[in-house]
C-alpha cells in the first residue's frame, strides 16, 4: 500500500514540476487588436518572466473559434467577451481570471459610431441601412444593438439592411470609415485604443449613442489547469498595475489594469441573451 502511495505522490510531484515546462497557449480575438501583435508578444514575456511560465499567443478569428479551441483543451486561457462566457462556461471548462479596467473600474460600453457628416442621431435612425457587428457572440458588437432594438419593439433580424459581419471591432470602425457601411457598434475600449493608435481615422468618426455600462471582456482560464499556475497568473495581472514595466505595458494595450469579477457581475449579460431567446 505504502508503495502505490509513494508512486502516485511521485507522479503528481512531477506533473507539477513539468507543468513550468510547458507553453500556455493563450487565445485572443477581436478584443485586442491582432495587428497589434508586437504588443501581445511583450505582454506575454511580462508574463513569463513574472510567473516562470511559458507563453504562447493564438490568434482565433470568432469567439466560436475560441469556444472550440477552449473546450477542446487546444489553448489554456484567453481574452472572450462577457456574452459566449455567461452561455457557455460550464461547456467550456472555464472560471474567471481577471477582466481589464478603465479609468479604474471594470467596465466598457457599446458605441453606435458613424461618420461625421451623416445626420444619423440614434441607433433607430438605421433602419433598414447597411450596418456592421462585430461577432454574432459580442456583447457590444451583437448582443447590445440586437437587445435595444427588440426592447422597442422591431424585429431585431431584419432591422438593418443588410448587417455586415466584419468580426472585429477595428474592422468595423474601418467600414464605417471607407464607407462601407452607414453604421456600427462597437467596444468602446477598442474605439479609444484606434482613437490613440489612428486619431487621423476617429476624427471622421463620431458617437450617436452610448449603451452600458457592462463587465470587461475576461480573461479566463481552463478549470483543468494546476491551482498554483492560476494563482501566480492572476496575480501577476492584478499587480500589473503597481509595476513600472508592467503600466507601460497596459498603457499599449489600452488599460489600466486588472481586477477580478465574479459570475453574478455578467448577469446584466446574461439577461439580455434570455431576453433575446
Amino acid at each position: 500500500m505504502y508503495f502505490y502511495l509513494s508512486l502516485i505522490l511521485l507522479i503528481f510531484v512531477n506533473l507539477k514540476s513539468s507543468f513550468s515546462q510547458e507553453t500556455i497557449k493563450f487565445g485572443f480575438t477581436a478584443v485586442i487588436n491582432q495587428k497589434d501583435s508586437a504588443v501581445i508578444k511583450i505582454f506575454l514575456d511580462y508574463l513569463s518572466k513574472k510567473t516562470g511560465y511559458k507563453f504562447a499567443p493564438f490568434y482565433l478569428k470568432s469567439y466560436s473559434e475560441m469556444n472550440y479551441m477552449l473546450s477542446r483543451g487546444f489553448i489554456d486561457m484567453g481574452f472572450i467577451c462577457g456574452a459566449p462566457y455567461v452561455k457557455e462556461r460550464e461547456f467550456l471548462g472555464v472560471e474567471l481570471s481577471v477582466a481589464p479596467t478603465v479609468n479604474g473600474k471594470p467596465v466598457y460600453y457599446s458605441y453606435v459610431i458613424t461618420k461625421k457628416e451623416k445626420k444619423y442621431k440614434s441607433i433607430f435612425d438605421f433602419h433598414n441601412k447597411p450596418y456592421a457587428f462585430s461577432d454574432p457572440d459580442s456583447n457590444s458588437g451583437s448582443i447590445v444593438p440586437s437587445y435595444v432594438i427588440k426592447k422597442k419593439g422591431y424585429n431585431f433580424r431584419n432591422f438593418f439592411k443588410p448587417i455586415v459581419y466584419t468580426y472585429s471591432h477595428v474592422e468595423s470602425i474601418y467600414a464605417v470609415y471607407y464607407g462601407l457601411v452607414e453604421g456600427a457598434s462597437v467596444d468602446s475600449i477598442v474605439y479609444h485604443q484606434v482613437e490613440k493608435s489612428k486619431p487621423e481615422i476617429i476624427s471622421h468618426i463620431k458617437i450617436v449613442d452610448v449603451f452600458g455600462p457592462y463587465p470587461t471582456t475576461p480573461i479566463v482560464i481552463r478549470k483543468n489547469i494546476p491551482y498554483e499556475v492560476k494563482i501566480s497568473i492572476r496575480k501577476t495581472l492584478l499587480n500589473m498595475k503597481y509595476d513600472k514595466r508592467g503600466k507601460e505595458i497596459l498603457q499599449k494595450l489600452g488599460i489600466d489594469g486588472f481586477n477580478t469579477l465574479k459570475d453574478e457581475d455578467y448577469n446584466v449579460i446574461l439577461k439580455m441573451i434570455k431576453y433575446l431567446r
